[in-house]
């Protein structure tokens, strides 16, 4: 396996994450294959280096490292491992780089069965939402390939991100490393909103409380970023719905489950979210939550 400037590159999903990063992985002026089951999304990535693909088998048999951003684990493993229509099939691929959250199980799962056929894995979760996708100051985190990541960290990645991690030659590491992130991120936003709802409740100002919280020990992303942002002016538009929430948590009890450790928080939270979802339904974004717990302390 080698790769050079001539290396191409696939990628397969174009969602409200896959979009914009496909937009600045076309930065890196490599060829690069697309495909989305949704064809209309196609039309923004009008350039000289893009070429469209009818199938991700089609995507394979043209490039060289393979990007997958799905919204599913059944969809993830129907794109990877249909020997038909899907990438273990395809003829030129050398490495595939899973930018989802899957899971560890599932990574090690594709990764098996793509070293079987004689294609590397790069087990690549991302971090930062559809903002940081936009605006390339997503975190990656890695494992596995070693070379693939070495050769997008050079060529690639830069255009994707500001900061990249690699965590272990085991497929996998990196799943459990971005539910870690995913999980500290729910706790950490509930734990805040739940926080607020006590001040509400004795007279004091949201958004002065999250000013004064920011400009203290309990200063979080949370409180710095998405509760002004996406809570408190009212947008509820963090841009992940209650679906992928749910998805993380149930990830993440299964990685529970596996290494044996503790969860009290991380289940509390995961009950009140779910509360969330049954409230205001799969389709709503997560900060609805907070609509939940103002319920729940009686605050109109």
């Amino acid at each position: 396996m080698s790769f050079s400037n001539e290396t191409t590159l696939g990628f397969i999903g174009l969602g409200s994450m896959g979009l914009p990063m496909a937009e600045n992985v076309i930065k890196s002026e490599l060829k690069t294959y697309i495909f989305d089951i949704d064809t209309s999304r196609f039309n923004t990535l009008g350039h000289e280096h893009v070429h469209k693909c009818s199938s991700p088998r089609t995507v394979g048999d043209k490039a060289d490292i393979i990007f997958t951003c799905l919204p599913s684990l059944e969809t993830a493993r129907s794109v990877v491992l249909d020997t038909k229509t899907g990438i273990l099939g395809s003829s030129k691929v050398q490495s595939v780089v899973s930018l989802g959250t899957t899971g560890s199980a599932y990574a090690t799962e594709i990764s098996d069965q793509l070293q079987n056929n004689n294609i590397s894995f790069l087990d690549s979760p991302i971090s930062g939402g559809p903002a940081g996708a936009k605006a390339a100051t997503l975190a990656m985190i890695c494992s596995g390939d070693k070379q693939t990541y070495e050769f997008l960290c050079d060529r690639v990645f830069p255009k994707m991100s500001v900061k990249q991690f690699y965590v272990g030659d085991k497929p996998g590491m990196a799943q459990t490393m971005k539910l870690v992130n995913n999980i500290n991120l729910f706790m950490q936003l509930a734990g805040t909103l739940e926080s607020l709802t006590l001040g509400e409740k004795a007279g004091l100002d949201p958004a002065q409380m999250i000013d004064i919280i920011n400009a203290s020990t309990g200063s979080s992303r949370s409180s710095q970023v998405f509760i002004p942002d996406n809570i408190l002016s009212g947008a509820f538009n963090f841009g992940a719905s209650n679906t992928i929430l749910k998805k993380d948590f149930d990830l993440w009890a299964e990685e529970i489950d596996v290494y044996e450790t503790c969860a009290e928080v991380g289940k509390a939270a995961q009950s009140v979210f779910l509360e969330a979802v049954e409230e205001h339904g799969a389709d709503a974004d997560l900060t609805m939550i907070y609509n939940t717990l103002r319920r729940l302390a009686s605050l109109k």
